[in-house]
């Protein structure tokens, strides 16, 4: 979430508490003593903000927003804004229609209004009116469905300015649902929630799904987005500049992503070259913006019109920019090595120019550095990285929700070392290093995957959430399920006969195996993933852990499962006082086939929580999981524990606040909202956000409670 507060009187506000500095002040009265701006024109005095039963009416609600709107600085005074704002329907002589409210770009509009009242057949001061309108906004309590008064009054009022660009705003109270008209189209502000090819005007602007109050532009940024256009010459543009993306599924984000893909088939490199293309720019554009904001000076991720490729590399303006983005690399690949080690951008193929060109034209205009980053790498993963998505790796991301509840459960730390050994894009540590509000350092954190192509996305996300400092490796093949890191920063690989049965530590000369404070993982498991027994390479792997004995003692079967596998792996690498989280399939908690995991897993760790997720949350792999999380005490603290019979909280988890959804053989999650169930309405909270249908928010406040009468030790990790 992005909480956007604003300088107002040398007072630092949200609006969401702007509202309830009113509430505070005028919540328990019956009369508002004096309009907060003027009412057609003319201040007003004792206005009724209570109706006959003493409930807020709609007045009410209409100063509570104007009062909120001034106070946090979303307009500068009380002069940019005027209540009950009358336009002629139609010519001169219609009469006239009554907009709740209207912000205009400038405070010279009340004089102009006031000669229009004054003389309505006065059209030049009219048309003023009308071109300094840059925002309208109709409020109500309730009474009327959203879809009602955006049909008959939103849509209408909307119309009325002349600009090219008008913000139209519904408040109902403290419900909030922002539109915007470009020249005669009218869509939700934020694009991500308009489907205008949808026939039902609820569908075509999800009319139930509000609008947090920190995405309701400031006055200068209407200002800019009307204004945007008019310069050309984009060497003068600073990050502030920039759009801001509040969702990564803007339609605008969407059809930049399109052209981007059009670019890289018609030139053929729609593949793994064309792919690091892509991933270097980026990385040179978060490196731009964070230069430019801790240091300022004009953004240099940028091309001009003159600069683009027109069939010829040997022209001085393309030479210009070539020029720019080179300075750009060297200066970004200083600070972020891991990804910008070697050059993938051949400044010389024209192909790569075209690509290079496309990327920069269609990402200039957007921050990311400012704006809400949580997907964008996840994004980038779906629409790039599907083709470097294999199956039989288990290559698949875990939701983000999922994420969010096991780094707040597990409550990794500044200081600790925190690993994911089958990291794919890195959510896991990225989540940490955000969650722990930047607190942790970026050196401790350690990441490693068996796809090259995971590894360097895994980078950009850290990039993207961190310093990009993180050490992120490629271990090919089996992965970390027979390599390891060393304590002097080295990839070891284990022997079957020197390190059978989890004999890790067993080496002839001085190596040490890193061991961590945290691990957080969701590995590849089930049957279709199991190593093959019959296969004398996985064979070999197996036998490096214990669990691949006891499997063969017990029920032994053609495949192990890589669950299994993940999970000693998981529990032999974490630190005696460590904790650790896994994602498994819930058959190894629970099903007759392994009870040995079960008995071997009391053995060694302290177990401390287990949630059961509901079918298909991983909607590829269709798997009932479980998330197993515990601790590693000394041997002779865990026997203590067991002889006290220590408790174990558990829950099922059965609302994840998203839903599976195919489309075009893609696979996505959609928000799944939680509804009120008197008015089928989407629920909100503070900030004015629709609330998810999860359970993950109580779930993790109970098991913080729960954790309060656990032993000491328990307490400090997951609690402190």
């Amino acid at each position: 979430m992005i909480i956007v507060t604003y300088i107002y009187g040398g007072i630092k506000m949200e609006f969401s508490q702007a509202r309830i500095n009113y509430k505070h002040d005028y919540g328990d009265k019956d009369i508002l003593p004096k309009s907060f701006c003027t009412v057609d024109g003319k201040f007003f005095e004792n206005i009724k903000i209570k109706d006959i039963h003493g409930k807020p009416n709609e007045e009410f609600y209409k100063w509570e927003f104007i009062y909120s709107m001034i106070q946090s600085g979303r307009i500068p005074s009380r002069d940019y804004i005027g209540a009950e704002i009358y336009f002629p329907k139609g010519n001169i002589h219609s009469d006239p229609m009554k907009i709740d409210s209207v912000v205009f770009s400038d405070i010279s509009w009340i004089d102009y209004y006031r000669k229009y009242r004054n003389n309505p057949k006065d059209v030049d001061s009219l048309q003023k009116v009308r071109e300094l309108a840059v925002e309208v906004i109709e409020y109500k309590r309730n009474d009327k469905s959203i879809e009602q008064v955006f049909s008959s009054q939103v849509k209408g009022a909307i119309k009325e300015p002349d600009s090219p660009f008008v913000l139209g705003v519904y408040y109902d109270a403290g419900r909030l649902f922002l539109f915007k008209r470009i020249k005669d189209e009218i869509t939700r502000f934020d694009n991500s929630l308009s489907f205008p090819t949808s026939q039902r005007i609820l569908e075509q602007y999800q009319l139930e799904i509000t609008d947090p109050y920190y995405t309701i532009p400031t006055l200068e940024n209407l200002s800019k987005i009307i204004h945007k256009n008019e310069k050309a010459d984009r060497s003068q543009l600073h990050i502030e500049d920039l759009d801001i993306v509040y969702t990564i599924q803007d339609d605008n984000m969407k059809n930049a992503l399109n052209s981007i893909m059009r670019v890289l088939d018609s030139v053929s490199l729609s593949n793994e070259e064309g792919y690091m293309i892509l991933i270097q720019l980026i990385a040179m554009k978060i490196y731009d913006e964070k230069q430019r904001e801790d240091h300022g000076g004009y953004i240099q991720f940028y091309i001009n019109d003159e600069e683009c490729y027109q069939g010829s590399l040997n022209v001085a303006n393309v030479q210009k920019y070539i020029t720019r983005m080179k300075k750009l690399y060297n200066e970004a690949k200083v600070y972020y090595n891991n990804i910008l080690g070697e050059n993938k951008i051949v400044w010389t193929q024209e192909k790569h120019v075209k690509v290079a060109n496309e990327i920069v034209k269609q990402f200039q205009d957007y921050s990311f550095v400012r704006s809400s980053n949580n997907d964008l790498y996840q994004l980038i993963f779906y629409n790039f990285a599907t083709k470097f998505q294999k199956d039989e790796k288990a290559q698949f991301l875990t939701p983000l929700p999922i994420i969010d509840f096991i780094v707040k459960i597990v409550n990794p730390k500044a200081g600790e070392t925190i690993c994911d050994p089958c990291c794919g894009i890195a959510d896991f540590l990225s989540k940490s290093y955000v969650n722990a509000d930047m607190k942790l350092d970026d050196c401790q954190l350690f990441g490693f995957d068996n796809d090259y192509n995971m590894t360097v996305l895994a980078q950009l996300n850290m990039l993207l959430n961190g310093d990009g400092n993180a050490v992120i490796k490629y271990v090919p093949e089996y992965g970390t399920i027979n390599q390891k890191y060393t304590t002097d920063k080295r990839i070891v690989t284990l022997n079957s006969e020197m390190h059978k049965s989890g004999k890790w530590d067993n080496w002839y000369d001085e190596t040490e195996l890193m061991q961590y404070d945290v691990i957080l993982t969701n590995p590849p498991f089930g049957k279709n993933r199991s190593l093959d027994l019959s296969n004398a390479h996985d064979l070999e792997v197996s036998k490096l852990y214990e669990l691949y004995d006891k499997y063969t003692e017990t029920n032994p079967k053609s495949g192990l499962d890589k669950g299994v596998v993940f999970l000693e792996n998981a529990i032999r690498q974490i630190k005696e006082g460590g904790r650790f989280a896994i994602v498994l399939s819930n058959a190894i908690m629970s099903n007759n086939t392994w009870p040995f995991v079960r008995q071997w897993v009391m053995e060694k760790i302290r177990v401390v929580a287990l949630f059961d997720l509901p079918e298909n949350v991983f909607a590829e792999t269709g798997v009932n999981t479980t998330i197993l999380v515990g601790y590693k005490p000394s041997k002779q603290r865990l026997t203590e524990l067991i002889s006290d019979d220590y408790s174990v909280f558990t829950r099922d988890i059965l609302n994840v606040g998203y839903k599976k959804k195919t489309a075009k053989r893609t696979v996505k999650f959609d928000n799944d909202y939680a509804l009120d169930p008197d008015t089928f309405e989407t629920i909100t909270n503070t900030e004015g956000e629709s609330v998810l249908n999860e359970d993950f928010t109580q779930v993790t406040k109970e098991f913080k409670e729960w954790c309060v009468y656990q032993e000491l030790e328990l307490k400090k990790m997951f609690l402190e």
